[in-house]
């Protein structure tokens, strides 16, 4: 008896596996498996710009199209996946915030297709969305 109720367990966790994610492949990200996986295509993103950011920069990231809540979410992730840089917010809580506080920012971080007016130089263009020199206006 004990051996059927094992098996009968083993059978319903089989079962609950996420097998159209593919169980073999590797997450890109800790959320790609995950209820919050509308998040891992900026999450990969932020972890590839820290190869081209350097440490002592400015960073903002947006979202494309603009979301306030997205952007306070990624203003987070970003503090985390950069250390060093100096990291400005675009959103806080669900609010945008003036872009005056953030204008001085070096680099921009666009997560999402391209913008329609380039915020400066390109240095890097991911599926996710892309890195930005940004030219002082």
């Amino acid at each position: 008896m004990p051996l059927a109720g094992s098996a009968l367990l083993v059978a319903f966790a089989v079962a609950s596996l996420p097998w159209s994610a593919g169980l073999l492949r590797k997450p890109l990200t800790p959320f790609d498996l995950s209820a919050a996986a509308a998040v891992a295509p900026g999450y990969a993103l932020l972890r590839a710009a820290a190869l081209v950011i350097p440490q002592d920069g400015s960073v903002v990231t947006c979202t494309e199209p603009r979301d306030a809540v997205r952007e306070s979410y990624f203003y987070r992730f970003t503090v985390a996946l950069l250390p060093g840089r100096r990291v400005l917010p675009t959103a806080m809580y669900g609010q945008f915030i003036d872009p005056g506080d953030w204008r001085d920012a070096a680099f921009q971080i666009v997560v999402g297709p391209r913008p329609a007016e380039p915020p400066g130089e390109p240095l890097l263009d991911t599926p996710w969305g892309s890195v930005w020199r940004r030219v002082p206006r």
